[in-house]
């Protein structure tokens, strides 16, 4: 579909209803134990190609988040539909952290490359819509990334946090793949759901 010369090109090799039909509720993170993101991108729905952004339905279980993350070639655009979101934002080094509280019908914005994060601050199932200024956005879970690192330089991340000894022989598999998307969050929710 990339190589196609022109867009008529790209339509004659995606015929019929099936190439231009994406149901979210079919696909694998299509849950709410603790949630999942669900996306319409260039991987999963290639009709998206050429077109320049990547759609995405964000279930939340009660107290269920997003852990914070960046998107490095795209915006995301969020609207909540179902449920109370708490996100938060930081744009760069230096930024005040950016908190809002979005209600169903609200909305907000994380610049591209910016760190965010967002929970379900209810004991109810929360749905969001998310849609992404790339059809290929690419996402970076901040812990597992730095994680990671340890894997391979435990002193030189330590360092990083202050001669802390937070990454060790004993922190491996403690961060939550990246999985479905969603992980559970605050415990004080959890105990209150």
């Amino acid at each position: 579909l990339k190589t196609a010369a022109t867009a008529n090109d790209r339509l004659s090799l995606l015929p019929g209803t099936p190439s231009w039909t994406f149901d979210f509720t079919q696909q694998p993170n299509s849950h709410f134990s603790p949630g999942g993101v669900i996306n319409a991108n260039a991987a999963t729905f290639p009709a998206v190609t050429g077109n320049g952004i990547t759609m995405a339905i964000v279930n939340l279980g009660p107290c269920s988040q997003l852990p914070p993350h960046f998107h490095a070639r795209a915006s995301n655009y969020v609207v909540s539909i179902h449920g109370d979101i708490q996100t938060y934002m930081i744009g760069e080094n230096g930024s005040p952290t950016v908190g809002t509280l979005l209600k169903p019908g609200q909305m907000t914005i994380f610049p591209q490359g910016a760190p965010h994060t967002m929970w379900n601050t209810g004991c109810e199932n929360a749905q969001l819509v998310s849609a992404l200024s790339n059809e290929d956005a690419g996402t970076m879970n901040l812990a597992n990334a730095l994680f990671q690192f340890g894997d391979e330089d435990e002193e030189l991340v330590n360092a990083a946090l202050g001669y802390q000894d937070v990454v060790n022989g004993a922190s491996k598999g403690r961060v939550p793949p990246s999985g479905s998307g969603a992980n559970y969050g605050p415990k004080s929710c959890l105990a209150k759901c």
